[in-house]
């Protein structure tokens, strides 16, 4: 948790040049720098202004991503700090250092394949091929013998239907809670109290209105905006 990463991938710099126009690499590489000098003097807050100041340039990186989560980490801001790392995390999925320090501050956060975008990935590509596998030789029989094989539908449907739910969600946004807050029951803060929501929880959001998200996590209600953030 305490480490950062040294070195932003080129191929991403470049990649944000193409995206949004010329960029001053030499001065996004010295802003960069000393940031790291910074986070390595102690002086975390400084260095996390100067990680932040960048991603300002539309510069697009798990690593600059990954250090500004380790710079909210030593302040002792959990909900920012498992933001970032989540943002690092939509970067590289797989990445086994990124999930490590979400797991740190929220062991959870594994265990539920919803929040586990890395498991969803794989079922979805899993079912998707073995959908195509089997709908591919249900049209080559279909064509050769005229025959409708109901076994092979039943199967195509099987693998169609998990496919489509974890595309759906992988592809859902999703926010991270920042700041302490409750979950209500009604966009209004004189509804009930549904529960109690720590920094860093993660929750799917299934509707905007006005200042309030509805989610869907542990449990499902509404919170107000101010204390939370889109990944």
């Amino acid at each position: 948790m305490k480490y950062i990463k040294k070195i932003v991938a080129l191929f991403l710099i470049f990649q944000s040049c193409l995206l949004y126009g010329e960029i001053d690499f030499d001065k996004i590489n010295s802003i960069f720098s000393d940031a790291n000098k910074l986070y390595e003097e102690g002086n975390f807050l400084e260095a996390n202004n100067l990680y932040r100041n960048i991603t300002s340039s539309n510069i697009i990186s798990k690593d600059l991503y990954y250090n500004i989560a380790a710079s909210y980490a030593e302040l002792g801001s959990n909900g920012y700090a498992i933001l970032w790392y989540e943002r690092a995390l939509n970067i590289s999925p797989f990445d086994k250092e990124v999930k490590n320090n979400i797991e740190l501050f929220n062991p959870n956060s594994s265990s539920n394949p919803i929040k586990n975008k890395s498991a969803l990935i794989i079922i979805f590509y899993l079912t998707l091929f073995l959908f195509i596998i089997f709908f591919t030789i249900l049209i080559i029989l279909f064509i050769k013998k005229r025959k409708i094989y109901y076994l092979l539908i039943i199967l195509s449907v099987l693998f169609i239907v998990p496919a489509i739910i974890s595309y759906n969600l992988i592809n859902a946004d999703y926010l991270i809670v920042v700041s302490r807050t409750n979950l209500y029951r009604g966009e209004s803060e004189r509804t009930d109290i549904i529960s109690v929501i720590g920094e860093g929880e993660k929750f799917r959001i299934l509707e905007e209105y006005s200042n309030w998200y509805y989610v869907k996590g542990s449990f499902k209600g509404w919170m107000n905006k101010s204390f939370a953030e889109k990944i």
